[in-house]
């Protein structure tokens, strides 16, 4: 299905044939689920035309490709680019690839051989709709994660490090549930927590301060992401006002997310909530994002154009936040399954 989805783009996109370079896009259409090693190399690339779906890999990866994918495997086992040039060569032209992800030096190198079309988010576009099969990964990535935050709840304790706090949330997830992380856990204690995305320290965490902890799973290949703040000790005034500020703006933005709103009005939702309450410039990110093979995908909850509709079965983070330079921020984070008439909370 997804193949056949696929080739209709290329069709109307007047391409012969696609090739595939992104680990994300390369496992969402083959099943083949190695990862790039590291930038600048790749545990395989996809060519698909309208006749022939073929996976050009390596020897290190020849055996895993052949057992997770019932494609046209084809193994280079010297000059890589050679083999890619012979296999490019017997295919339709043009040759469309994707432009934010192949590099420019393999991109002029392939080009002296056969036409070269850029394209953008052909793949992508495909996977923010997910079927029945990712959206039970998710649920099962989230409802880990879930587990992880409960016992948090009873680790976390006055002394503890920002960084001996992410290390625990790791081996939880790799150890205990024996799943992957979706990103390396955010640990942001007092004025830390006024950085959204922190980097956890050797800082302590206190008691009279908020705590910002965002940690995601990743099972089967797809991620979660959730965000919960803490507090240790009784909850001062300001505490109460901000968390109960987040906490509204996200139930807002929960009872009026469904198919057919605009990416841009799910953000403005909550900002515009932030602003009537005197907070205007507190909110320093976008209100949410696609998860699913990557954590952050498309599309994207933003003020920022491309601006799009929500469509039944994305699912999307929301994540508002109010953050205060010295003092430190809230976020509450959790994800959504957009559906006709209303967001399921997941």
């Amino acid at each position: 299905m997804r193949l056949k989805r696929l080739r209709k783009i290329i069709l109307e996109n007047n391409l012969g044939t696609i090739l595939i370079s992104h680990p994300a896009n390369r496992r969402y259409l083959s099943g083949f689920r190695a990862e790039d090693p590291q930038i600048g190399e790749s545990a395989g690339y996809l060519a698909i035309s309208q006749e022939r779906a073929i996976l050009l890999t390596d020897p290190r990866y020849a055996e895993l490709a052949k057992r997770e994918t019932d494609w046209e495997v084809r193994v280079y086992k010297s000059d890589f680019l050679k083999e890619m040039k012979k296999l490019l060569e017997e295919l339709p032209r043009p040759i469309g690839f994707e432009a934010r992800h192949l590099t420019y030096r393999l991109y002029q190198r392939l080009s002296e051989s056969v036409e070269m079309v850029p394209t953008e988010n052909v793949v992508e576009t495909l996977r923010k709709i997910k079927d029945e099969e990712e959206i039970e990964a998710i649920k099962t990535a989230l409802s880990i994660t879930k587990n992880v935050f409960m016992e948090l709840e009873r680790f976390l304790r006055p002394g503890k490090t920002e960084r001996e706090i992410a290390w625990w949330i790791e081996e939880r997830i790799r150890k205990e549930y024996k799943a992957e992380l979706a990103f390396s856990p955010i640990v942001a204690s007092g004025a830390n927590a006024a950085i959204p995305h922190a980097t956890p320290s050797e800082r302590p965490i206190k008691e009279h301060e908020p705590i910002i902890i965002d940690l995601g799973a990743k099972w089967d290949g797809y991620c979660s992401d959730m965000t919960r703040t803490f507090y240790l000790g009784e909850k001062d005034e300001t505490f109460k006002r901000i968390y109960n500020l987040v906490h509204d703006a996200q139930s807002l933005v929960f009872s009026k997310i469904c198919a057919g709103v605009m990416t841009n009005e799910a953000d403005a939702i909550a900002r515009e909530f932030f602003e009537r309450h005197g907070y205007k410039d507190e909110f320093a990110h976008s209100l949410g994002h696609g998860v699913g093979l990557l954590v952050h995908e498309a599309p994207s909850l933003s003020p920022k154009e491309p601006y799009e509709k929500l469509s039944e079965n994305m699912i999307v983070t929301v994540e508002p936040g109010l953050y205060l330079k010295g003092w430190g921020g809230v976020r509450l984070e959790d994800m959504v399954l957009i559906k006709k008439d209303k967001g399921i909370i997941l």
